[in-house]
């Protein structure tokens, strides 16, 4: 399976790039492993295609060629191409081949070989039809195991050919004649029958009169529209607005309305002036009564309200300085009274004025809507009858074309044996059947590279299957959100890996554990200082856990730290191998109380190490890491040593690791790159986090070096160091 397909597809432009690099690099990893699959399933496919080839009976091949070309026509089609039959140039040249390569035109030959030639055994003959590149010309092969035959059989498929083509011709000529004088009768019935109907439409009706009175009908409606929604739209800006709003806008804008008086009606006839004239008398009225500014009252009634904002504004201010007893505040309140009084006057003289007006335009839209209708009757039957003529008139034109088209047909067909001549002829006729070469490059080509296909094919199938992680890029797209604190390469060298020590010539290997060392002891730790208990583990044995926490705990003490490194897999654990220490008395008679843990501890050769190896090895281990004694010994390490290293077993195959991490200030997490599923590895680590176990980081072990991700490149000159008086000075030039 993709192991990519269920991830999430965030913002982050970082992981979007892990998941990018992730999955080229694991099929560039696919292929540097696999490639030997490629080569043996393109190896197949050749040696399976060469069998093939070289199995198959010897055949021979006789030619022929015809020289194609349509008919030199004097007439031309409607496309303006000639025409072939009813085929078009474009189709003339496939419609060839299709009819030589027919089981038709193949079977006449066979008889016409057998009539002529009995003596020679009839065989399966392949016949290829090819147009020459660049011309007319089309090539006739036959490939058959018997070379007189083949020959014989090309020779005569020709000769059908040429004999097909002459019969095709004259049957299809006379056919066509008799199918268009049919045609034409037909179409000279039709021309007859719309010129009538077409003509007894126009002794009916006046053509000039109900045309021009349907346009000008139309335009005076839509004028009377547009000149009644004016209308309504002055009524309801009326009635919202009430008297003094209406008013005011009135005298802001200078106007009411933006309606204009409708056009006069169309003059067609004497009838039409009259029905017309209601409508335009109506309206006669608008530009002055719609469209006019102010009235005398209605002016005079919003003068007199401004003058009395103007009173009251005075009021005001007199009242600053003056209380309301005084003469000029009482003088300029008789004024105002006076106003007010004067106000009510001109307001009621607006009133009937603004009622007058208001019922003078629901009259208009009443008689608007009167006439709308007479008029949408009138342009609805001129419609009508310009619809009627103008499609009899088109009917009556494209009969007498198609009559016309039909008729030039006919006069085109009546000649054709006068003026067309067939340009498809025999151009060479096969001599004989030569051996059939047989091309091994382009097959064997085709092999390999199809070969080669089906091996990636192959590989991606199995690779979609496979989760298991093949770099760092692949686990940072995963895990985006798990640090990786170290990376340690993979050897390449049989056998069980040698510990490190302090003058290591793996200078890869042991960098990468100077590398985690740096991460360890300068990482970004909550609360500010590196953990004192540090627990490593993985998912699933065999993924070189015991090693890395053995050359982890060396590297720390090479740091100048006083390191124990405990062995808590009390199951399994091989600490003890790794140093050459025996297992008993260890880290499992600690925790029963059998000894002190000072009596289990050894020393090492590396300084500032000691080891707890893991003692007997016991069944029931988790009840011990989850005992009282168990936090009394971590709390005596804590203070003896700077680091106590932790190596357990691995979270899938016990509980004693998830029992015994939520007690250990850091967790670190070994992945084996190409060995490691994802699945198990987020299975552990969830596993981890349901116990509330704090995960510090993840070790990539056995990272592949020639990747370019990879921490640190292989410079030799960085990793060891020449003594100058040793060192021979270059030639100079």
């Amino acid at each position: 399976m993709d192991v990519f397909d269920n991830q999430p597809t965030g913002g982050n432009s970082l992981h979007r790039y892990h998941e990018t690099s992730a999955k080229l690099t694991r099929y560039r990893v696919l292929l540097r492993r696999r490639w030997w699959f490629v080569l043996l399933t393109a190896s197949i496919a050749v040696c399976v295609v060469t069998l093939w080839i070289t199995s198959k009976e010897t055949e021979y091949i006789a030619i022929g060629r015809i020289a194609t070309g349509t008919r030199i026509n004097l007439t031309e089609g409607r496309g303006g191409g000639v025409v072939e039959n009813g085929v078009l140039p474009a189709d003339f040249y496939g419609t060839q081949m299709e009819i030589l390569m027919g089981s038709t035109l193949y079977t006449r030959a066979v008889e016409r070989v057998r009539s002529l030639h009995p003596e020679i055994k009839p065989i399966e003959v392949d016949v290829k039809v090819a147009q020459q590149r660049g011309s007319s010309i089309l090539n006739v092969g036959g490939t058959g195991k018997e070379p007189e035959f083949t020959r014989h059989l090309v020779e005569a498929l020709l000769d059908e050919y040429m004999a097909f083509r002459k019969e095709m011709i004259d049957s299809s000529i006379t056919s066509a004649l008799n199918k268009v004088i049919q045609e034409v009768l037909t179409r000279e019935k039709e021309v007859k029958l719309t010129k009538e109907r077409l003509e007894e439409f126009l002794k009916n009706n006046n053509t000039v009169i109900f045309e021009g009175e349907r346009n000008e009908a139309a335009l005076y409606l839509s004028k009377l529209k547009s000149t009644l929604n004016d209308y309504q739209t002055e009524r309801s800006l009326m009635e919202k607005m009430g008297l003094d709003d209406y008013l005011k806008q009135k005298d802001q804008s200078g106007t009411a309305g933006a309606a204009t008086a409708p056009a006069p009606a169309p003059g067609g006839a004497a009838g039409q002036r009259s029905e017309g004239a209601g409508i335009q008398n109506s309206n006669s009225a608008r530009s002055s009564d719609l469209m006019g500014g102010l009235s005398r009252t209605e002016a005079e009634y919003l003068n007199s309200m401004s003058d009395l904002k103007l009173f009251e504004a005075e009021r005001q201010q007199l009242l600053r300085i003056y209380k309301p007893e005084h003469p000029r505040v009482l003088e300029l309140d008789e004024k105002i009274e006076k106003q007010m009084a004067l106000i009510e006057i001109h307001r009621v003289a607006s009133s009937e004025e603004w009622q007058r007006r208001l019922e003078t335009i629901r009259l208009k839209i009443a008689n608007l809507n009167d006439e709308i209708i007479i008029w949408e009757n009138k342009a609805r039957d001129a419609n009508d009858k310009i619809v009627t003529h103008l499609s009899l008139k088109s009917e009556a034109e494209r009969v007498f074309e198609d009559y016309q088209d039909w008729k030039r047909k006919m006069d085109s067909l009546s000649d054709t044996n006068a003026t067309t001549t067939d340009m498809v002829n025999i151009m060479e006729r096969p001599k004989i059947a030569r051996e059939d070469e047989q091309k091994l490059l382009v097959p064997l080509l085709l092999a390999f590279f199809g070969g080669s296909a089906a091996g990636m094919g192959i590989l991606l199938l199995f690779d979609r299957l496979d989760d298991r992680m093949n770099s760092y890029s692949e686990f940072q797209a995963l895990f985006p959100n798990e640090p990786v604190v170290g990376q340690i390469p993979e050897l390449k060298s049989r056998g069980d890996v040698a510990l490190i020590s302090p003058n290591d010539d793996r200078h890869l290997y042991a960098e990468a554990f100077r590398n985690l060392r740096s991460s360890i002891l300068f990482k970004n730790w909550e609360g500010g200082k590196p953990p004192k208990t540090i627990l490593i583990t993985s998912a699933v044995p065999n993924e070189g856990k015991t090693t890395t926490v053995c050359n982890m705990a060396i590297t720390m003490a090479l740091g100048g730290s006083r390191v124990l490194l405990a062995d808590a897999d009390l199951r399994r654990g091989g600490v003890n191998e790794m140093f050459n220490a025996p297992a008993s008395p260890g880290f499992s008679e600690v925790l029963t109380g059998q000894i002190n843990w000072r009596d289990a501890v050894q020393e090492t050769d590396t300084r500032n190490l000691h080891i707890l190896t893991r003692g007997e090895a016991i069944s029931q281990t988790s009840e011990l890491f989850l005992s009282s004694l168990s936090d009394q010994v971590l709390g005596e390490l804590a203070e003896e040593y700077d680091y106590i290293i932790f190596d357990t077993a691995p979270v899938l195959v016990a509980d004693d690791t998830a029992s015994f991490a939520p007690k250990i200030d850091a967790t670190l997490f070994v992945v084996r790159i190409s060995s490691t599923t994802a699945r198990l590895s987020a299975k552990a680590l969830d596993l981890l986090y349901e116990r509330q176990v704090n995960v510090a980081g993840v070790i990539l072990n056995r990272s592949s070096t020639s990747l370019k991700e990879y921490t640190y490149y292989n410079y030799a000159s960085y990793y060891s160091t020449t003594s100058p008086q040793k060192a021979k000075p270059k030639p100079v030039g």
